[in-house]
This record gives structure tokens, sequence and C-alpha cells, in this order.
């Protein structure tokens, strides 16, 4: 009968875009500053959201995915405070509005994800504290402990509940329930061992929330992050693969529980995974090692990144299996961020944000996409839906082409021809 159950879920939930299988071809569209969503009215000059959406379409993508703010600024308070106050939120529909439909007039469809970031109070990051054995700890929104985790959700839906209405009066076709949030999705029992499951629970209310508030056809996803970072439990190491391999521990190792209670937590978790129509990943694996003699020319350097997103590419494809061995269902995958700065070495540690540091490398940057690419996309797995990169700025300021050493593409022409490779991909 639990079969039978997980089964009808599984069809239940399988929206028309997986039937037909198009790729996704997209770009993150970010904010910074002054710089904000907006488009002008028709004949007037564009803005420069408009200018950088022109951008991303001619990379040949198809899809914008728009990331809203929030930050906390105390990593184990209870609230989030959304970058727009309530006094601008008329304004901001309106420019949401206005972007959008310029977005939809391209031909382009669009993403919404709402994000947050754990900031000091004067709005700085990273926020970094003394621990008493003389070690610092780095907080992030991946490893917040809220003092009150009730009141945590209760904030975190409103958050939503700005976005979840322009999305809806905007005919949005994708949405973004959360992104990277490892400990309160499966939990960092080793970090918050009074919660080492995290609340699953919370986010198949939260889910199905959002659900009810938008189209059937609307893509609904969850982000989880793949990084170097090992899971740890009870002091074992497992597998790399950060808030990705934890899910596969949980669902797999874990399944089916004697303990009533954490049976409650599993059925939760594997009804979540069944209910969105996609997971996101957001890989920021290294694609080489500081100790690897790294090749001069871009094939050789090429078939040096492919060992390790081969790699990476067989972990997913291993995951999603064993996933859909317990669940019922096999899930698809979508790169929601994947990204690496124009940076001699920029695959080592991808992640790092845009310091500035590091000597122009446009071979680097376009070899990565270019590992990746053979790793994920030629392959045709069955589970692979396509990617959002990371990322082009509204600000022209992060799109200056050769020489910057950010992450945008924007400008810089072997990177934009790989781009253009991938998103020509079918």
């Amino acid at each position: 009968m639990k079969l039978i159950l997980l089964l009808l879920t599984c069809l239940i939930a399988q929206p028309g875009w997986a039937q037909s299988r198009p790729l996704v071809k997209g770009m993150n569209l970010t904010q910074l500053g002054n710089f904000v969503y907006d488009a002008a009215a028709p004949g007037a000059p564009k803005t420069a959201a408009q200018v950088a959406v022109d951008e991303i379409k001619n990379l040949g993508a198809t899809h914008v995915v728009l990331n809203p703010v929030a930050t906390m600024t105390n990593p184990k308070g209870s609230d989030l405070i959304p970058e727009i106050p309530v006094s601008g939120r008329n304004l901001e529909r309106a420019r949401y509005k206005r972007l959008i439909d310029y977005i939809h007039s391209q031909g382009m469809t669009v993403g919404m994800r709402p994000i947050f970031f754990v900031v000091k109070p004067d709005g700085t990051f990273p926020y970094t504290e003394a621990m008493p054995d003389g070690s610092t700890k780095t907080w992030w929104h991946g490893n917040i402990q809220p003092a009150d985790p009730n009141r945590w959700f209760e904030s975190f839906k409103q958050f939503h509940d700005i976005y979840l209405l322009i999305s809806k009066l905007n005919k949005v076709e994708e949405y973004t329930i959360g992104a990277e949030l490892y400990s309160m999705t499966v939990g960092i029992e080793d970090q918050w061992m009074e919660f080492p499951y995290g609340f699953p629970g919370k986010w198949l209310q939260l889910l199905r929330y959002a659900r009810s508030k938008l189209s059937k056809d609307v893509r609904m996803m969850y982000d989880i992050n793949f990084t170097d970072d090992r899971a740890s439990s009870n002091g074992d190491l497992t597998a790399m693969g950060g808030e990705f391999e934890r899910w596969r521990y949980r669902l797999v190792d874990l399944a089916n529980p004697d303990n009533e209670a954490e049976m409650a937590i599993w059925n939760d978790l594997v009804s979540f995974w069944n209910e969105l129509d996609a997971i996101g990943i957001d890989m920021y694996r290294s694609l080489a090692s500081k100790q690897d003699p790294i090749p001069q020319a871009y094939d050789g350097l090429v078939s040096l990144l492919k060992i390790r997103s081969d790699e990476y590419s067989g972990q997913v494809d291993t995951a999603l299996a064993e996933i859909e061995s317990v669940t019922g269902k096999m899930q698809y995958m979508i790169f929601k961020e994947a990204g690496f700065r124009s940076v001699e070495k920029g695959f080592i540690n991808p992640f790092d944000y845009e310091t500035g540091q590091g000597l122009y490398s446009e071979d680097h940057q376009a070899a990565s996409f270019d590992a990746l690419f053979q790793s994920f996309w030629e392959p045709r797995f069955p589970w692979f839906q396509g990617a959002s990169f990371w990322d082009v700025s509204v600000s022209p300021t992060r799109n200056t082409g050769v020489g910057d050493t950010g992450f945008s593409p924007i400008g810089k022409p072997k990177t934009v021809s790989m781009l253009q490779k991938i998103f020509g991909f079918n």
C-alpha cells in the first residue's frame, strides 16, 4: 500500500514541462545597490535591468531567475528582514511587473527565487563568531540555528508571501521555496544537536502552501547545495557533497527507521522530495586540487577538469537512483547555481565570493563550463533538466567584459561562446 501511495504521489507531481523535457537554459539575474529589477515604459531608454536581460538573451538563454533578498542579523534569531520595507512594497510590485513583462516579451520564462543572507548588524559579512575553544565559526544561511524555529518558519513564510503574490500576478513559470538551508531541511547534528533531522514537516507545509497560491503549471523547486564539504554523522565521515549528500544519507541510509518519531520525520522528508517538481543543485565543487599541475593548452585543461566533473555527475546519478529506490520517484535535477570566476584556477573553490583577487583568465572560466557540459549535458541523463548559471548582474559595473574577474560571462568572448554552445544543446 505504501509503495502504491508513493507512486500515485509521483504521478500527480509530474508537471507538463517534465513530460516534454525541455532543458532549462537560464541565467540568474542579480541586483546590486541602486541597480534594481525594473523596466522602462515602451519607447523610453532601457533600464540597466533590461540591458542585462538583453545580454542574457544574446547568450542563447531562454530563462531568467530573479533573486529577491532578505537578511538575518543574528544566526540564532528567528526573524528575516526583507530588503524592501513595507512602505516600498507597492513600488516593488510595480517594478517586478515591468521587468517580468519585458522578459516575457522577449520570449523568455521567469523563475522567482527568494533568498536570504546572514549579515552582521551593520549589514556586512561574513558573520564570524569567536568560540569558547578559541576557534572561529562562520555563520551563513546554511547553518543557522533559530532560537524559535516555529517563529522562524512563520517569518520565512511572510517573506515568501511578498513574492508568491508577485509570481501569481505576473504568471511566473518557476518558484523556489528555499536554497541551501542545510540546518533547516535535513539537519546538521554535529553542529545543532537539538534538531538533528531538521524540519522536513515544516518544509512540506510550506511547499503545499506555496503551491496553493500559484498556478498548477508553475515548477516548484528547492535548491540543495553540492559542495566539497563532507557530511558527518556520529563522527564518521561520509562522502563529500555538502547538503546533497546529507539528503541522500537521510533518505536512503536512514530509510524506514524503527523509532516512530523518526519514521514520521522520514516520511515528511520523502513526501517533500516527491512533491517537488525538481530539485535545484547549487554546484560549487572544485574541479581540480591546488596540487594539480595545470595544463597550459585549453583541451588539456578541459580533460583534467572533466575527471572531477565526471565524478560529480556519477555521484549525482548514483544518489538519485538510490533515492528513487526508496521514494519511488525519479526526481529531476536542474543546476540552479553553477558558476566560476574568470580568474586563474577559478575552478578551485568556485564558491569564493568576488573579492577581485586573482589573475584574469577567460580560458579557465570557459574550460570549467566546458567540463560541466561534457559531464552533465552530453550523457543525456534522464534526470538532468538543464541549468541556470551564476550570474549576470543588473549593475553594468559587474558586466565589464575582458579583465573583469567576477562570475559574469558578459563581454568575455570565450565564455560567451561556451555558454552559447550549452544553451544551443537540445
